[in-house]
C-alpha cells in the first residue's frame, strides 16, 4: 500500500482514510489505499480503483462513492439529530444549462420478465406525524413562470420527461403528469376538466344525426362491481385490487355496458391494456344536450300548435300549405372561405334578416334575405377573423333560431 499525498490534499485525504479505516474496521474488510490516494474497502488492489472511494469493488470512475453489496440494505442510514428538520439523504444537485440534472435516482428492473418479485424505483413511507403531515413522497414544480410538473409519471420506458424522452416538454403547470393510462380504487375528488378549446381541435362540424333515436336503444343498469384478484406472491398470498370494504364493492352502481354502446356510439368505448372496456362518459354529456335541446323544440312546437288550435290564428312561421320560416346549419362547417347559410322564409314575412355575433353576443355583421321560400346567405371568411361565431334568423321582430360556425384560418 503506497500513500502519496501533497500539501493541498492532506485534508481531503486524512478524512478518507480515517473514514475507510472505520468502515474496514466495521467490517473486517481490507482496506486499500492507491498511489493516487483514492480507497477500497473489501477489495484486494489487483487493479487500480476507479472511484475516490470504494467498498466491495473497484467502483466507477464516474462515480465518487460506489458501494457493492450483497446485504440487503446498500446504504442504511439511522438519523438521530435533534435539529428541527432532519435529511436521512440529502442531494443538491443545481440545474445546468443544456443538462440533465436529477437529484434522486431510483432503478429496479430486470433485462427480461421475472416470474417473482416486486421491482420498485423509488419506495416512500411516512406515518404517526402530525395528522395531515404525513406524505410518502413530495414532489414540487419550484418557481413561478415554468412550465412543468411536481410529479411526472409514464408508462413509456422511452417517455419518462428526462434522459431520452424529447416530448416531455409541457404547456401548463401541474402538480402531477401522467403520460399513460390513470387508475384509481378510490374515490377521486375535484374538478374535472377535458381541454375544450376549439384552437386544439380539427374537422370540427355539428352533428349530422340526432341523438335521441341512439338514447332510446342504450340499456342502462344497476350493477355491482366484481372483487379483481392481482396475482399471488412468493408466499402464495393472493392479492386483490379492492379491499373488502370498499365502497367500490359495497355500493350500487348505474351505467352501461361497454360491449352493448360500441355498437351504437363505438368512440366512446375503450379498450385497456388489460383487455377490459371502459366508457367515455363525460363525451356523452354533449350529446345529451343536443338531445335536450331536440326535445324543447319539440315541446315549443306542440305548445304553438296547440295554440294555434284554440285561438284559431296562425303563427309567423306559417305559410300557406304548410312551409314554415326556418334556419339551417351553415355548409362546410368549419370553412376557410366561404360558407352558406340556407333557410326557409314564409311568403307572409315582411322583414327577414341574418344577424352574425361573437361568442360574447357584440353584434359584428348582418345580412338582410330578400327570397321567398327556400334561400340563402353566402358569408364571406374574409369578412371575419379566425374563430367561433352565432349566427340568427330573425323574421318580423322574432327571432327564429340561433346556430354556431366556426372559421379557421
Amino acid at each position: 500500500m503506497f500513500l502519496n499525498f501533497n500539501k493541498q490534499q492532506i485534508m481531503k485525504k486524512t478524512f478518507l482514510i480515517v473514514f475507510a479505516a472505520l468502515v474496514a474496521a466495521s467490517v473486517n474488510a481490507q482496506l486499500v489505499v492507491d498511489e493516487s490516494g483514492k480507497v477500497a474497502v473489501g477489495y484486494d488492489g489487483t487493479s487500480s480503483v476507479a472511484s475516490d472511494f470504494a467498498v466491495n469493488s473497484i467502483g466507477q470512475s464516474t462515480a465518487t462513492t460506489h458501494v457493492s453489496s450483497n446485504k440487503k440494505y446498500g446504504l442504511y442510514i439511522d438519523e438521530n439529530a435533534t435539529t428541527s428538520e432532519l435529511y436521512g439523504v440529502y442531494s443538491n444537485v443545481p440545474a445546468k444549462y443544456d443538462k440533465t440534472s436529477v437529484g434522486v435516482t431510483g432503478i429496479s428492473y430486470a433485462t427480461s420478465q421475472l416470474t417473482s418479485g416486486k421491482a420498485c424505483g423509488v419506495y416512500g413511507i411516512a406515518g404517526y406525524s402530525k395528522s395531515g403531515n404525513n406524505y410518502g413522497v413530495i414532489g414540487t414544480l419550484y418557481g413561478t413562470g415554468f412550465n412543468g410538473a411536481g410529479v411526472y409519471g409514464s408508462t413509456s420506458p422511452t417517455v419518462n420527461g428526462t434522459y431520452y424522452d424529447t416530448g416531455a416538454l409541457l404547456s401548463g403547470r401541474y402538480a402531477g403528469y401522467f403520460k399513460g393510462d390513470v387508475f384509481s380504487t378510490g374515490t377521486i375528488t375535484g374538478v374535472l376538466s377535458n381541454t375544450s378549446d376549439y384552437r386544439l381541435k380539427e374537422n370540427v362540424r355539428s352533428l349530422s344525426e340526432s341523438p335521441l333515436e341512439a338514447f332510446r336503444k342504450m340499456n342502462v343498469v344497476e350493477f355491482n362491481y366484481k372483487q379483481r384478484e392481482m396475482g399471488t406472491d412468493e408466499d402464495g398470498n393472493v392479492h386483490l385490487l379492492y379491499e373488502k370494504d370498499s365502497p367500490v364493492l359495497t355500493h350500487k352502481h348505474y351505467g352501461l355496458i361497454a360491449q352493448e354502446l360500441q355498437k351504437i356510439y363505438p368512440d366512446l368505448v375503450y379498450e385497456g391494456t388489460d383487455g377490459y372496456y371502459s366508457v367515455a362518459y363525460t363525451e356523452m354529456v354533449p350529446l345529451l344536450i343536443q338531445a335536450v335541446q331536440e326535445l324543447s323544440a319539440k315541446l315549443d312546437e306542440a305548445e304553438k300548435s296547440n295554440a294555434r288550435r284554440h285561438d284559431g290564428t296562425t303563427e309567423i312561421a306559417d305559410v300557406g300549405n304548410s312551409l314554415k320560416t326556418e334556419l339551417f346549419q351553415n355548409t362546410p362547417n368549419p370553412f376557410t372561405e366561404n360558407t352558406v347559410i340556407p333557410c326557409t322564409i314564409a311568403e307572409n314575412v315582411a322583414t327577414a334578416m341574418l344577424y352574425i355575433y361573437d361568442l360574447n353576443g357584440k353584434q359584428i355583421d348582418q345580412h338582410f334575405v330578400e327570397g321567398r321560400g327556400k334561400t340563402s346567405v353566402t358569408i364571406a371568411g374574409s369578412s371575419l377573423d379566425a374563430g367561433m361565431y352565432l349566427y340568427s334568423l330573425i323574421a318580423d321582430g322574432k327571432v327564429i333560431d340561433t346556430k354556431r360556425m366556426i372559421l379557421t384560418k
